[in-house]
């Protein structure tokens, strides 16, 4: 095989390489954008305390029934938002680990 071939196959291989990692890239920024607009939104089972989250952890909204600070002493309500946003937290988790599934089979 002459160098010149040599360096073409080379060349082609690096852009069939070079391809892929765009390829790759691409979806790996898709996710990203979809993880950015990501949120939980999770309703106590009281109906008092409504928490959503986006995918980062950060707390997007919290609601309380007017009727939470008649019902609940402030521990009790501490321990129910606590509670609210640990089931967010868990809701977020479960939809994050879909879009990496997604991710690893668009890769795959």
């Amino acid at each position: 095989m002459e160098p010149s071939e040599l360096r073409l196959g080379q060349e082609l291989a690096a852009l069939g390489l070079h391809n892929e990692l765009e390829r790759s890239l691409s979806a790996i920024n898709a996710v990203q954008a979809e993880l950015d607009a990501i949120t939980a939104t999770v309703v106590s089972p009281d109906r008092l305390i409504k928490v959503t989250i986006g995918a980062h952890g950060d707390i997007r909204e919290l609601e309380f029934d007017p009727d939470v600070f008649r019902t609940q002493d402030p521990q009790e309500l501490a321990a129910a938002i606590l509670a609210t946003l640990s089931e967010a937290s868990t809701a977020i988790a479960g939809k994050i680990a879909a879009r990496y599934d997604d991710l690893a089979e668009r890769l795959s």
